[in-house]
C-alpha cells in the first residue's frame, strides 16, 4: 500500500512560466488516508485520473473534488484530503507567477474548480486526461502551453524577483528585491501580491518552511533544531510560530502519513 511519485522539469523553452510536473499514482486500501496539507508556496493545476480526491476544509465535511483544479499558493493548513482507493493525480508546477501570466488575471490563495477560473483551460484539461501514462500527459500539456505562449504576459520584474527569492529559499530582504525588480518597494507590494498571491515577506516566510519541510522529507531522522538552525530559523520558538501559522500543529505532532516510492 504505497504511491508512486514522478517528477519531470518542463522543456526549457517553457521554464519561465513552468517548473516541471509531478504523478502520483497508486492504490490504498481499506478507509484510505488522511492527508494535511500545509502552506506550500507553490502554484498548480492537477487532473484526477483515476478516484477522485475527496477534500475538506475547517470543519467542514469531506467533498469530492472534480477532475481538474487550479491551486494557488496555501498560506496555512486549511485543507486535508481523504485518499482511498486508486489514486491517480498529475499536476503542472508553475513558478510563482506563472499561473497569473498564463490566465492573465490576479493570483487567488487556495484552490478553486477550473471553470470558476477559466473555462479555456477544458481544452488541455481534455489533453491531459485523454493520454494513457505520465509521459503522455507531460507531452499532452506541453501542447497545450506552447500554442498558448504567444499569448502569455512578458516576463517582467516581479517575476524575476519571485525566483531570485525562490532560488534564495526565502532569505532576500524587500530592499534587495525591489532593486532587482527596476520597483520602488511600494509599486513591487503591490504588483506581488496581484501576480503572485502574496506579499514578498509572506512568500519568503512559506518558501523558507517548504524548504524545510522537503529536507525533513529528505532525510526524515534529522531533527528539527538541526533543520531550523540551517533554514534560518532563529530558535526552536520561531519555528514553532510559523509550523503553527503554516502547518497548524507543533513540529513534533507533524507528520505525512502517505507512504510513497519515488520512482
Amino acid at each position: 500500500m504505497a504511491i508512486t511519485v514522478r517528477q519531470a522539469m518542463a522543456t526549457p523553452g517553457l521554464r519561465g512560466l513552468v517548473r516541471g510536473y509531478q504523478q502520483r499514482s497508486g492504490t490504498l486500501a481499506g478507509a484510505g488516508i488522511v492527508l494535511p496539507l500545509p502552506a506550500r508556496p507553490n502554484s498548480f493545476i492537477e487532473f484526477y485520473f483515476a478516484e477522485p480526491y475527496r477534500a475538506r476544509s475547517g470543519s467542514s465535511g469531506f467533498a469530492t473534488t472534480p477532475d481538474m483544479m487550479v491551486v494557488g499558493a496555501m498560506t496555512g493548513r486549511h485543507t486535508d484530503l481523504l485518499m482511498q482507493g486508486d489514486v491517480g493525480a498529475f499536476n503542472i508546477q508553475f513558478e510563482a507567477s506563472g499561473l497569473e501570466r498564463l490566465l492573465g488575471t490576479p493570483m487567488i490563495d487556495e484552490a478553486a474548480p477550473a471553470g470558476a477560473v477559466d473555462t479555456a483551460l477544458h481544452g488541455l484539461r481534455d489533453a491531459v486526461l485523454c493520454a494513457g501514462d505520465f509521459e503522455g500527459r507531460i507531452a499532452a500539456a506541453e501542447r497545450w502551453l506552447a500554442a498558448q505562449l504567444d499569448s502569455v504576459r512578458r516576463y517582467d520584474g516581479v517575476d524575476h524577483a519571485a525566483r531570485l527569492l525562490r532560488r534564495a529559499r526565502g532569505t532576500l530582504g524587500l530592499d534587495a528585491l525591489a532593486t532587482a525588480s527596476g520597483l520602488g518597494r511600494r509599486q513591487l507590494q503591490r504588483r506581488f501580491i496581484a501576480q503572485v498571491g502574496l506579499t514578498p515577506k509572506l512568500y519568503a516566510r512559506i518558501l523558507r518552511f517548504d524548504a524545510l519541510l522537503a529536507a525533513r522529507d529528505a532525510r526524515p531522522a534529522r531533527s528539527w533544531t538541526d533543520l531550523a538552525h540551517a533554514h534560518g530559523y532563529f530558535d526552536q520558538a520561531h519555528l514553532q510560530r510559523d509550523f503553527h501559522s503554516f502547518a497548524g500543529s507543533a513540529p513534533g505532532g507533524f507528520a505525512t502519513p502517505l507512504p510513497i516510492v519515488r520512482a
